[in-house]
């Protein structure tokens, strides 16, 4: 997936959609005014004020979640819209995925007996976000990737 990302208002419309879209915003590093450098910061939030980003937040390698105001931004260099299993912040991975999990396991079992479309979409969705060996390793989904039966006439 990873996408570049061209502004604040592109972070904060993938953050407002995660759900639908999936992924996280990671930035190679994030510099605050102040000198300090966060390799690998996943952003996860920003603050409005009418039309006005006033606040972000981030989660560093170190799993420190720290929110500056917008004017203590210094770089944010190279961020990107990333599935989870992609990141390189291994912190904030591990969070994530097992979030994730719980919220799939838990969506399992309501739609246990029923595999409509929409359940389908978004438990793949999440599959998808968190990677499939991370899922296997925890659920038991054949029944959402059926295998496909093959049947010869001979």
């Amino acid at each position: 997936m990873s996408y570049q990302i061209n502004g604040l208002k592109d972070i904060h419309k993938l953050l407002v959609n995660e759900r639908k879209i999936g992924g996280v915003i990671e930035a190679k590093s994030l510099r605050v005014r102040t000198g300090e450098v966060y390799q690998n910061a996943v952003i996860t939030h920003l603050d409005l004020l009418g039309s006005s980003i006033y606040s972000i937040g981030f989660v560093t390698e170190d799993h420190e979640n720290i929110i500056v105001n917008i004017t203590e931004l210094g770089l944010l260099q190279e961020p990107k819209h990333k599935n989870i299993y992609e990141l390189n912040n291994q912190a904030y991975k591990a969070t994530k995925t097992k979030e994730k999990l719980k919220y799939l396991k838990r969506l399992l079992e309501i739609n246990k007996d029923s595999l409509n479309t929409i359940f389908l979409e978004e438990a793949k969705m999440i599959i998808e976000d968190i990677g499939l060996s991370a899922v296997k390793r925890e659920l038991n989904i054949s029944h959402i990737y059926p295998k496909n039966n093959v049947y010869s006439i001979a």
